[in-house]
């Protein structure tokens, strides 16, 4: 095989894998503090929330939640659910995202909103 082949077969492989790299990448949010929405009560402490494949982790914040697996995603949000049944959307429409955590605790339904930025 000559160079020019060889580098032509190397540039196609690495062309061909550029989109699978680029989805393994990590994004980190950086969110305002939780707003109940029943009773709009604001709690106290600013969270992140670190996204790496289809895992989500609560970084901070006020709420005993924090590990969430991707469960469906749609063109306009993503939705992850936790191992305790806590469900978190998070909407894919711009650079401000709107945060919404939905939990039953203590068989009282409970419903969180927050807005995040890159």
């Amino acid at each position: 095989m000559t160079s020019k082949r060889l580098s032509a077969l190397v540039l196609l492989m690495v062309l061909i894998s550029w989109p699978v790299s680029s989805y393994s990448s990590d994004f980190v949010f950086y969110c305002a503090p939780w707003k109940e929405i029943k009773n709009q009560t604001t709690l106290k402490n600013n969270f992140s929330i670190k996204i790496s494949n289809s895992s989500l982790s609560i970084l901070g914040g006020d709420l005993d939640t924090k590990f969430f697996e991707l469960i469906y995603s749609h063109p306009s949000f993503y939705l992850f659910s936790s191992p305790s049944g806590v469900l978190l959307n998070i909407s894919r429409e711009s650079d401000l995202k709107e945060v919404t955590l939905w939990q039953n605790k203590n068989k009282e339904k409970l419903f969180y909103i927050s807005t995040c930025n890159k």
